[in-house]
């Protein structure tokens, strides 16, 4: 199962359904999280520490494609 999330209109919504820490939790259990480049670097998470706890980062486009479930 795949987890997908993209960013929203970040001048309106600063929140974001992903964090790192739950990237390694969703991960631990079985799920496979697909995040949009940059997607929580205005509130300080880079691309390198999604990855470090197994995310996968892509297009927009490819997020959403690719995903079984979309979190917003």
């Amino acid at each position: 199962m795949i987890i997908g999330s993209v960013s929203e209109n970040k001048d309106i919504e600063k929140r974001i359904s992903i964090t790192p820490e739950l990237v390694k939790k969703y991960f631990t259990q079985g799920f496979k999280i697909l995040i949009e480049k940059d997607y929580g670097t205005h509130l300080g998470f880079t691309n390198e520490k999604y990855q470090q706890e197994g995310c996968e980062i892509n297009t927009r486009n490819y997020v959403i494609e690719k995903s079984d479930i979309i979190l917003q």
